[in-house]
């Protein structure tokens, strides 16, 4: 009975424990220098992995699809807020 209340209880509020989360990263758009890791002057899709909502727009940012983004596609991402 304890166990049928409890996993349901717990599952709640580790959801509920994301959201802040979420909601910090759209508040914080991320830097292009912060992502570029290696300092080549674009940021590749292992780096974006950083930032979620990035790495999820990648492709669409990704104009010439060559699976890094320059900084002038990078200036394209509008995180959603």
């Amino acid at each position: 009975m304890i166990r049928s209340l409890l996993i349901p209880a717990l599952s709640a509020c580790l959801s509920l424990a994301a959201f802040p989360a979420l909601a910090a990263e759209d508040e914080n758009p991320p830097v292009f220098e912060s992502l570029d890791k290696d300092k080549n002057g674009k940021v590749s899709v292992n780096e974006a992995t950083e930032h979620d909502a990035l790495f999820v727009a990648f492709e669409s940012l990704d104009q010439d699809k060559d699976g890094e983004l320059t900084r002038e596609e990078f200036a394209k991402y509008q995180p959603r807020g």
